[in-house]
């Protein structure tokens, strides 16, 4: 998760880097000025590495394999910056960016100019770059010199240092960091730029609409709406080609599902933190918003999240689920999953990092923190042992910190798990305080049926997503969104 800035995100494995190799040039600007140079039969069986193209940006130049996409924030500022997929992002991104409702796992990406990332300190990698990139001292602010790739493991993240005025380089990557180091090992200082003369990938998403309104002075502490059960849309597709948690089967009972209980409120999770004014308008009709506040598999950019952010979000009357996306189940097929014989020790590396993440933001001791454990195989009993086993290392660390443990996870795997669990591993399970389970079944309520009962968690402990991604329009503003019922902790001004 990384800041609304000026970024370049690479994505993708790849098998290493080439010499010699015919690439095409894409300067920022932004254009493409040289044609990929083609591969024939006779000398494909001799190439390993793919064909590179050398992107430019204020001053730098970097090669990366020529199928990465190229997108101009500027010109495209509903473009969602991804971690998930193989592409390059040059520029700021817009305020409102089109995203999907949910995004989890991580590729090979570069960003270019964008602003430092929340979490532990990176440690220095390779410090053999500096004649490419300038010798000049780097700002105060800047732990290393100029040329310096730094590491971040738990985050997945790489960064190099920047000479003053600089644009900021930095790097996510999935399994492993070793081709997305030789891409950073290439970046260097250009003299000049060539005029722009090309464009960069055609984009797919919703353009926003002209004559975006002024946001007006933000409201004080409103009080929460009362529920108002949306009129849904048909589902649209999200084209995320990531698993999404399944629609799980609605209650069998012909009886109508009972009314939600009493001060239970509306609320939406969405990829990336919208722009505050978009928070404003939407404050009509909903009154908690889920935010992703870090973790390895977190798969979107933190869009307009930062502490003032959560300041003036809850000045408005806001309420927030915290949300960390962290190692998955092993049975899974994200980026970077569970070791089993390290469960107990990532749980609480997780719930130390996620601590800390919430403090940048703002978020102190009391707010309720809650884990992603996307959806798995809850039949696998060697996986559910690593998950429980994670999650209560997890739920532990949490409460040990100040804060409220929770999780979110689909109510016909994690949910269902962590229900009927009493122990993992000969010790007692530690449950989370709060649930916030996942069932698709469009029935506003928190009774969980049929996968729950009320033995584990109150009503006033739950939190429902009820439906899963749909665009929905608020005050002339639509976000894609999943959309809940939040009776759980919340983090409140």
């Amino acid at each position: 998760m990384r800041r609304a800035a000026v970024a370049v995100m690479v994505g993708c494995a790849f098998g290493g880097i080439a010499t010699g190799v015919g690439h095409q040039r894409d300067v920022s600007g932004v254009r493409l000025t040289a044609a990929i140079q083609p591969i024939t039969n006779k000398t494909a069986a001799k190439v390993t590495a793919p064909a590179m193209k050398t992107v430019e940006y204020r001053g730098y130049a970097i090669r990366v394999p020529a199928t990465w996409p190229v997108y101009s924030l500027s010109k495209d500022p509903r473009r969602c910056v991804r971690y998930d997929v193989n592409a390059v992002y040059l520029g700021t991104p817009g305020p409102n960016p089109n995203c999907p409702a949910h995004v989890v796992g991580r590729a090979d990406t570069i960003s270019i100019g964008g602003p430092a990332t929340p979490g532990p300190r990176s440690t220095p990698v390779r410090t053999d770059l500096r004649a490419a990139v300038g010798a000049k001292r780097a700002g105060p602010d800047v732990p290393a010199a100029p040329g310096t790739i730094m590491q971040n493991a738990q985050l997945r993240e790489l960064s190099v240092a920047m000479p003053d005025s600089a644009p900021a380089i930095t790097a996510t990557y999935g399994t492993s960091a070793d081709e997305i180091m030789q891409v950073l090992a290439g970046v260097r200082r250009i003299t000049q730029q060539s005029a722009p003369t090309g464009t960069t990938a055609p984009n797919p998403v919703q353009q926003p609409s002209a004559g975006t309104p002024t946001p007006a002075p933000w409201p004080t502490n409103p009080a929460p709406p009362s529920w108002i059960p949306p009129s849904w849309p048909t589902p649209a597709p999200t084209g995320t080609g990531l698993p999404t948690q399944p629609p799980n089967p609605a209650p069998s009972s012909s009886s109508p599902p009972p009314a939600p209980p009493a001060g239970a409120l509306a609320g939406f999770d969405t990829c990336g933190a919208p722009s505050l004014q978009t928070m404003k308008a939407w404050r009509a009709r909903y009154a908690v918003a889920a935010i992703y506040i870090g973790g390895q598999e977190m798969g979107c950019g933190y869009g307009n999240l930062s502490k003032s952010w959560v300041q003036s979000a809850e000045a408005m009357g806001w309420s927030l689920m915290p949300t960390f996306v962290g190692l998955q189940a092993p049975c899974n097929s994200f980026s970077d999953e569970i070791n089993p014989s390290q469960a107990a020790q990532q749980g609480q590396q997780a719930a130390i990092q996620a601590v800390s993440d919430a403090a940048s933001f703002g978020l102190g001791p009391g707010s309720p923190i809650y884990f992603d454990m996307e959806a798995y195989n809850e039949k696998k009993s060697s996986c559910v042992t690593a998950v429980l086993t994670f999650l209560g290392a997890w739920d532990r660390q949490v409460q040990a910190s100040g804060y409220v443990s929770g999780v979110y996870s689909s109510a016909g795997s994690g949910v269902i798990n962590l229900q009927n669990t009493s122990s993992v591993g000969g010790y007692p399970l530690a449950r989370p305080q709060a649930i916030w389970f996942a069932l698709w079944d469009n029935v506003v309520n928190l009774t969980g049926s049929p996968y729950m009962t009320p033995a584990v968690w109150p009503a006033s402990a739950r939190a429902k997503q009820y439906a899963g991604p749909r665009v929905v329009t608020v005050g002339g503003i639509s976000m894609n969104i999943d959309s809940d019922l939040v009776n759980s902790p919340v983090a409140r001004g």
